[in-house]
């Protein structure tokens, strides 16, 4: 009895392994969805009020397109969804207050051409970032540092005078590139490789990054790009805090820079005495010209009913916009001077309400709180910097457009993210937003490229090497003795 077999067990029918990820995710998504349709239904319901419901329903059909594609990307790959949210209304938001500024209730086309750029650039650098981890090596971050530099140069040599002189567009065809945009995004690549690749950089990439930093800062002070400059400015000092571990290379770095700053405050204001803002000079009277215009920002901040009908004059119509406005919008329109890009923020609170710019404010928030969710998450040091950076830009850029139009600060020049119609901020703001959609998915490659892990490798292929070497001069060496040998 004990030798006898025992009876075949009857397998159990196959059964196809369930994916809780897939299933979770969809159910997660699907409040969201509904609440999203609302969202548009409500902003599509303002517009028409507005006397622009046409346009926007032409613009529904690129919103719908980014907003449910990029859902079901970002459910694709596991990333943030309610960093996507936030990012997704702001994007409705802008496209109700842009089909409101248009002069007609037509088909917006080059508005359509923009979203569709955008939209693309997005798409294709978020899969580039997941896809090529050569950007964060040696050799990447010295290609990013002469692109950045190629691009200023581009934009010194065949930029076009926009906005007072501000030399800071190319025109390629029938469109218009501001190269400053994209170099704000290969400054942050930059930074990271340079400071992050390794948890403590070395005084040789301390100063890398300084001397890149002073680059870009003295190309956009050429340039007259005032809010770029601050933005590169504020970027690196962040960069230094967060991921430079000894507190005393902040302290002396700001120290240097404060001292620094005044000093060439000092001398400007001594020049602009003395030569009365004027010189026959050339190379002087274009210093004096971008001393003039950045001080004047100053100026008419403090001051506007100075130049009421010159350079304070946008910041009264803006002030007055806001007076104009109550909680669920007015029905006077104020003549802004550039109300889709600069001034958008106060056109916004005026013809929508103080209700809606009290939610974009919020909005940008939580993108703020989101993104340094997503920070915190990040078990790479390389990703949580280029992470840290385009998400500080984002809303900084925000915070410093916000307080300008309100008159809290000088204006600068920049565009609201996601608001504002520009076209290469909008492409800007797609590709910061992709690469942080792309960090929070998680799974990336490894973020130390800087090939110090290489060293074992390479030392042991020098080793196999030598000793081949060694042994076919052995075999050379025992070949000529036995010929010699034979001779004898």
């Amino acid at each position: 009895m004990a030798n006898k077999k025992s009876p075949k067990t009857s397998k159990a029918p196959k059964t196809k392994k369930q994916r809780p990820a897939r299933s979770e995710l969809r159910t997660i998504g699907s409040q969201p969805i509904v609440l999203f349709v609302l969202f548009q239904l409500v902003s599509l319901l303002i517009v028409m009020v507005s006397g622009r419901g046409t346009a926007y329903l032409y613009m529904m059909i690129p919103l719908l397109v980014i907003t449910y594609g990029g859902w079901f990307l970002v459910n694709r790959i596991g990333a943030e969804i309610s960093f996507f949210i936030n990012a997704a209304m702001l994007l409705t938001f802008g496209t109700m207050i842009q089909c409101m500024l248009l002069k007609e209730d037509g088909i917006p086309k080059s508005l359509i051409v923009i979203y569709a750029l955008a939209a693309a650039a997005g798409l294709i650098c978020g899969f580039l970032y997941r896809r090529m981890p050569v950007i964060a090596s040696a050799n990447g971050v010295a290609i990013l540092m002469i692109a950045s530099v190629v691009l200023y140069l581009a934009t010194l040599v065949l930029g076009a005078a926009v906005g007072g002189g501000v030399r800071n567009w190319i025109r390629i065809g029938g469109m218009s590139i501001q190269p400053s945009e994209f170099n704000k995004g290969i400054y942050v690549l930059v930074m990271a490789g340079l400071l992050c690749t390794k948890d403590q950089p070395g005084r040789k990439r301390i100063w890398t990054s300084i001397l890149f930093t002073l680059v870009n800062l003295g190309f956009l002070g050429i340039q007259g790009e005032f809010g770029t400059f601050l933005l590169i400015l504020c970027t690196f000092l962040a960069f230094i805090f967060l991921f430079v571990p000894d507190i005393k290379v902040f302290i002396s770095v700001f120290s240097i820079l404060l001292a620094g700053g005044t000093a060439v405050t000092a001398c400007c204001m001594a020049l602009l005495k003395v030569t009365g803002g004027t010189s026959d000079f050339g190379p002087m009277s274009f210093i004096l010209a971008q001393i003039k215009k950045i001080s004047n920002r100053f100026v008419y901040w403090l001051d506007p009913a100075s130049d009421a009908q010159g350079a304070g004059y946008q910041i009264l119509q803006a002030r007055k916009a806001l007076l104009n406005s109550n909680l669920f919008g007015s029905d006077t329109t104020t003549p802004l001077s550039n109300p889709t890009n600069d001034m958008v923020f106060p056109a916004l609170t005026e013809r929508c309400g103080l209700l809606i710019a009290l939610t974009v404010c919020i909005l940008f928030g939580l993108l703020l709180v989101r993104g340094t969710r997503i920070y915190f998450r990040c078990s790479d040091r390389y990703h949580q910097a280029v992470c840290a950076g385009l998400c500080f830009q984002l809303i900084l850029q925000a915070f410093i457009i916000i307080g300008g139009s309100i008159g809290m600060f000088p204006l600068t020049g920049i565009t609201l993210p996601l608001i504002s119609r520009g076209g290469s901020s909008l492409m800007s703001t797609f590709i910061f937003l992709a690469v942080i959609l792309v960090i929070s998915a998680g799974n990336l490659w490894d973020g130390r490229r800087d090939y110090s892990h290489y060293e074992t490798k390479l030392q042991k292929a020098r080793t196999v090497h030598t000793n081949r070497v060694s042994s076919v001069r052995n075999r050379s060496r025992r070949r000529t003795g036995v010929d010699n040998a034979r001779k004898s």
